[in-house]
């Protein structure tokens, strides 16, 4: 019995230990799969959010540029009703149109490749325009061109002014890439979205407020993504920039020229909310994972004294606070050397008649004075109770002189309250074996117990049986 409860108890402990273990490696996966999916709802709500917004961008934008299509178109047809291109009234009308957000500069390009400017003013294009070019291509709008007085590049918008079925010049409007990035404002992640108009057959970037130190499809260091472009192709990714940050992008056709529009926000301003849910879930994770491992200490403590409680049960009398005789058999296995050993067997006489005349409460008193006396005597190591009034001791180098007043003392003490005890003892050596000592301490007691009762004049109970051979 004693074994096994040894056995079972770290085997229970272990159990118990791996199930905890498991349980915070379980909540720990959970919120793991947790954080996924906000990563994966978060990502899907920006693809939908993105796409809306480059959507609105397109719409915007492409509104503002019909718009001022219209607006030129019926400027041209002005222009072409008046006698001449430098006339005074050219000249104003064009100052009446220069009213535009959108628009920073208007004029005329002629044949000769001069413009004309408001209040008349003319100067020479060749640095910037070819009007034959310009006039081949008809009703458009350029990619970025030169401007005429800055440094700065610009679109034009041209629109033929045409009189009596023939064109006799170009009438233009001057954007700057950032009056155009104007004609769009995001409302969504707090207005950081930026957007770039991109010229897909030069892979030009005709407007970007997202990145300054990107010109061309080719600066984005991302094949797939500048053939998917050039294709005209509406998608949504995520990539790298060159200073490591991560930027979600999507990008659709526009209805303009060969342009494609892509509007980009920030991967951390996407996952600014999910950092928050992330950082209460990681608290959270912490709080949790603390209260397991508080509560793994609590059960290892309580299995501990558990363990100990049911060991001290296996292996203590409970009556008289020995050690049992489990405890018994386990000394007994470990005794290697019988040299000097000393073996006392006693038993406690009188026990039944005390339990039939005076009640079993009576016996236990008896017991607990004897095993005390025992205690103080050879102390609790080595003093086992293995039966109801069975005591035995093992004690070492000691003579048969001191056993004998020993065992004197003990009875004296014990008879003292009126107790009495029947002792034998035996004192070993190489010759016998240890179960040899403790039967011959056996015997011995009992042949005292013979005596103690024919000197009282009683039959002894339990008559001593000789040791069967085996």
């Amino acid at each position: 019995m004693r074994k096994d409860t040894e056995k079972s108890n770290p085997s229970y402990q272990n159990r118990s230990l791996l199930a905890t273990v498991i349980l915070i490696f379980a909540v720990g996966i959970l919120l793991l799969l947790f954080a996924w999916k906000i990563h994966s709802l978060t990502r899907a709500q920006c693809y939908r959010e993105l796409s809306v917004s480059t959507k609105e961008a397109m719409q915007d934008i492409e509104s503002n540029f019909r718009n001022d299509r219209v607006n030129l178109r019926m400027l041209a047809s002005v222009i072409a009703e008046q006698d001449s291109l430098t006339s005074l009234d050219v000249s104003k009308y064009l100052a009446v149109y220069d009213v535009n957000s959108l628009i920073s500069s208007i004029g005329i390009l002629t044949p000769e490749n001069t413009c004309i400017l408001l209040r008349g003013k003319e100067t020479s294009a060749d640095e910037v325009m070819d009007y034959q070019e310009e006039l081949l291509l008809g009703e458009h709008i350029s990619g970025l061109q030169p401007s005429l007085n800055t440094t700065s590049m610009v679109v034009r918008s041209f629109m033929p002014i045409r009189k009596n079925g023939k064109t006799i010049g170009l009438l233009y409007a001057e954007m700057t890439p950032s009056n155009i990035a104007r004609a769009w404002s995001p409302v969504i992640y707090n207005g950081t979205c930026t957007f770039c108009i991109i010229d897909r057959e030069t892979g030009e970037f005709i407007v970007n407020n997202w990145n300054k130190n990107i010109h061309k499809l080719d600066d984005l260091n991302s094949d797939s993504l500048s053939e998917s472009i050039r294709e005209g192709k509406s998608a949504f990714r995520e990539i790298k920039t060159d200073d490591g940050e991560a930027v979600f992008l999507s990008y659709m056709p526009m209805e303009i020229e060969n342009w494609e529009i892509m509007v980009s926000v920030s991967r951390a301003e996407v996952f600014a909310s999910a950092r928050e849910i992330e950082q209460a879930m990681t608290w959270f994770l912490a709080g949790i994972v603390f209260l397991l491992i508080f509560y793994l200490g609590w059960m290892l403590k309580s299995n501990r004294s558990s363990i100990a409680g049911a060991k001290k049960q296996a292996n203590i009398d409970v009556l008289t606070g020995l050690q049992n005789r489990n405890c018994y058999e386990a000394y007994c296995e470990k005794i290697k050397e019988t040299q000097n050993l000393v073996c006392i067997y006693i038993d406690a006489n009188g026990l039944h008649e005390l339990n039939n005349t005076k009640g079993h409460l009576a016996g236990d008193q008896m017991l607990r004075f004897i095993a005390d006396t025992l205690k103080v005597q050879f102390g609790e190591e080595t003093v086992y109770r293995i039966g109801g009034d069975e005591f035995i001791v093992f004690d070492r180098d000691k003579s048969s002189q001191q056993m004998n007043d020993i065992l004197h003392e003990v009875r004296s003490e014990i008879e003292r309250n009126q107790y009495h005890i029947s002792a034998g003892y035996c004192i070993g050596d190489k010759s016998i074996s240890l179960k040899e000592i403790i039967k011959t301490a056996e015997t011995r007691m009992y042949e005292d117990k013979q005596n103690y009762y024919e000197k009282i004049g009683k039959p002894v109970r339990n008559h001593f049986k000789e040791e069967e051979t085996t």
